[in-house]
């Protein structure tokens, strides 16, 4: 019989709440309290341990967390990737706004839209460069993983963003001030109606 293999859990948790090339009509409260009680339960009732060391928290809102930058979330990702071993589990948590983008590539995606991910240091929509600045694209979030797949570890991904905000809520009254998690491209200064014709 050949001896158990170690198994190690990692976690990378990222909550983006305020961002500052927004109006704070779009600011989120979520996203920091999504990552701090997901990290908590990691930490105490998760089925399986992940230890302290193990749990990166990016999140704006969070005493001693670092902000969710992209850069912030590209580094996690490579010590992520460097550190996991065959075997290893890591759970991935994305909380913040979501929209959506022409295409760089719009061969490659049925809708000829991107899907974003914004860190907290997004910018507007660049016409010079056809992105919007510092946004996560979908196709670098495969990349991202896959770089973490590739060493044999398994990943599982949660995104709580983007056209989730009214799904599990009555429509509002008109007392009732209600925040989604929808960013209209038109925030960003993205026009979708550039997108070809599916």
């Amino acid at each position: 019989a050949l001896p158990a293999l170690a198994r190690d859990n990692y976690a990378l948790l990222i909550g983006a709440s305020q961002y500052s090339n927004l109006d704070e009509r779009y600011w989120l409260k979520g996203p920091a309290n999504d990552v701090t009680l997901v990290a908590t339960w990691l930490a105490t009732e998760a089925p399986v341990p992940f230890p302290q060391g193990h749990v990166t928290l990016l999140a704006d809102g969070v005493p001693g967390a670092a902000p969710p930058t992209l850069q912030a979330i590209r580094d996690a990702f490579a010590t992520l990737a460097a550190e996991v071993k065959p075997g290893d589990f890591v759970y991935l948590h994305f909380s913040g706004h979501g929209t959506q983008a022409p295409a760089h590539d719009p061969e490659a995606e049925l809708d000829g839209l991107d899907e974003l991910f914004l860190p907290v240091d997004i910018g507007p929509w660049s016409d010079d460069v056809g992105a919007v600045e510092n946004a996560l694209v979908d196709d670098e979030i495969g990349k991202l993983i896959d770089s973490i797949r590739a060493k044999g570890a398994d990943v599982w991904a949660v995104f709580d963003s983007c056209h989730s905000g009214t799904v599990t809520r009555g429509a509002p009254d008109d007392a009732e001030e209600v925040r989604t998690r929808q960013l209209p491209p038109e925030a960003l200064g993205i026009d979708v109606s550039e997108a070809p014709a599916t």
